[in-house]
């Protein structure tokens, strides 16, 4: 492929599967359902009614931080995330998911809060909260009502792989080296600020080509990190305050185990997709708010597991020479 032909891909990949283009066509129908708005009224003095109460003290810092927002955008916020669960989702992953949307500082602050609200908007019955039995976990399902077209565009949606061509040059803190959109150059809501990140070093970064080891990809089969077992699950609530049943834990560790698989099949189908296109990619950088640098990618990262550092060469190779003895000494390895 030419320059040309990679930038026009590009471009076809990230409306395929960026959120950001994705959220903006979920909003848009959402805005022209009349009955949308009426829901988002009610959910707007649903919460309105509930900010006004008085409750204990760590309560109330959390809800004055509400009083600041603008309620009717915020449940409008709220909806476009919600649209995303066509299919019944863990209510603790799908609050999870959504407590971004609230801005706070504090994370676990704001998926307590949103955890609340969602509670509270359940009863505009733009979604359903539900358990299959007394044992079961609570499980969240929207009801927002969504075009055919809208549908298979979210069902599309996934991380962007890496990019086909060089990314754009940034120049400020609000831009993402992608071809479409913008974004915080700053990790994690609240962060962003104008101020000197070294965007040189990032647009060095982002410069640098990579190629897939193909060789390695074809011999070697990607496994999870860990076992999922209803210990380990049992485990991990624990240490957040949380203490699950066995039955409770079974369902995290059957959602862990499809949440594996849809990511496998994933990945593989963007090393197939990065083979088939030349094998040569970049990867965008963003800092956080230390100035630590981190590769963005999902399914292909240089900062995630060893399976996926393994799988990743620099694209453009060169022979190292003149290197001290010292370093210069053949490993071997060993079972």
């Amino acid at each position: 492929m030419n320059q040309m032909e990679l930038i026009d891909l590009q471009c076809e990949i990230e409306q395929k599967y960026a959120k950001k283009h994705v959220d903006a066509r979920i909003r848009q129908e959402i805005e022209q359902n009349p009955d949308m708005a009426v829901k988002i009224r009610d959910g707007a003095e649903r919460l309105q009614n509930w900010i006004e109460g008085t409750y204990y003290d760590s309560k109330m810092k959390r809800l004055n931080q509400l009083k600041k927002l603008d309620l009717e955008r915020l449940v409008h916020e709220i909806f476009v995330g919600i649209a995303h669960f066509l299919v019944p989702t863990l209510y603790t992953n799908a609050v999870a998911q959504l407590a971004g949307r609230l801005g706070f500082d504090d994370k676990r602050d704001s998926i307590v809060t949103m955890g609340e609200i969602v509670a509270i908007l359940c009863l505009t019955d733009a979604f359903d909260i539900t358990k299959d039995g007394p044992q079961a976990s609570l499980k969240l399902e929207s009801r927002i009502p969504l075009s055919e077209e809208c549908i298979q565009y979210i069902l599309n949606t996934r991380f962007l792989p890496p990019m086909l061509c060089e990314p754009k040059e940034l120049t400020n803190n609000r831009e993402s080296g992608y071809l479409t959109f913008n974004d915080s150059l700053i990790l994690q809501t609240g962060n962003h600020h104008e101020g000197n990140i070294c965007l040189d070093v990032l647009n060095t970064m982002n410069r640098v080509a990579l190629r897939l080891d193909t060789e390695f990809l074809s011999t070697i089969e990607e496994d999870p990190n860990s076992e999922f077992t209803v210990e380990k699950a049992q485990e991990s609530a624990l240490k957040e305050g949380k203490v699950l049943s066995a039955h409770e834990a079974l369902e995290i560790v059957e959602q862990q185990k499809q949440n594996w698989q849809v990511f496998k099949k994933q990945s593989y189908q963007f090393y197939s997709l990065i083979a088939k296109c030349g094998n040569r990619f970049h990867l965008t950088h963003k800092v956080d708010k230390r100035g630590r640098v981190y590769a963005q990618g999902y399914n292909i990262n240089t900062q995630g597991t060893a399976f996926k550092k393994s799988c990743i060469e620099f694209a453009d190779q060169e022979v190292v020479n003149g290197v001290p003895p010292q370093y210069n000494k053949q490993v071997t390895l060993t079972s």
